[in-house]
């Protein structure tokens, strides 16, 4: 018996459209339009321990990111679980793939995989990122593994 498939809300279909809407930006290296979707206060902590904090410094975090290692890189997200935790704040979680990226030479770097947590409020009738980690995990030296 297979289970049922699960019907999404009003609310969380806003939510994924936005999430969609951030992929097309990244994948267009459009940082404005990135930084768009996220709230004038949020704040951003990337794979690499940059912090932004606010749109414009958020803005500046993409420029940048994509005028260097990841100006050709292509992100793909696969949804894992959105939590509305009242009706106007949500938690996604999501993992990712970034294929692409480009070392200080040039050359391929492997694909990046990792998980994506993102907190997203509602403004009026728009959902806003109000805070995202994505992070890549780093694998543990030898035989003892912690996940």
């Amino acid at each position: 018996m297979s289970a049922a498939p699960k019907i999404r809300s009003s609310e969380e279909e806003a939510i994924y459209t936005r999430v969609e809407e951030f992929v097309n930006a990244w994948n267009t290296h459009n940082a404005r339009a990135m930084s768009m979707l996220y709230s004038e206060d949020a704040d951003v902590i990337n794979p690499f321990g940059r912090v932004a904090k606010g749109r414009t410094e958020i803005e500046r975090l993409f420029k940048d990111e994509h005028s260097g290692p990841l100006k050709d890189s292509r992100m793909s997200l696969r949804p894992d679980n959105l939590r509305l935790l009242t009706p106007d704040v949500a938690i996604t979680d999501h993992s990712f793939e970034l294929t692409g990226i480009r070392d200080p030479q040039g050359r391929d770097v492997p694909t990046m995989r990792g998980h994506l947590t993102e907190v997203l409020k509602k403004h009026g009738e728009m959902w806003l990122v109000a805070a995202c980690r994505p992070m890549a995990p780093y694998p543990l030296p030898g035989p003892g593994r912690l996940a």
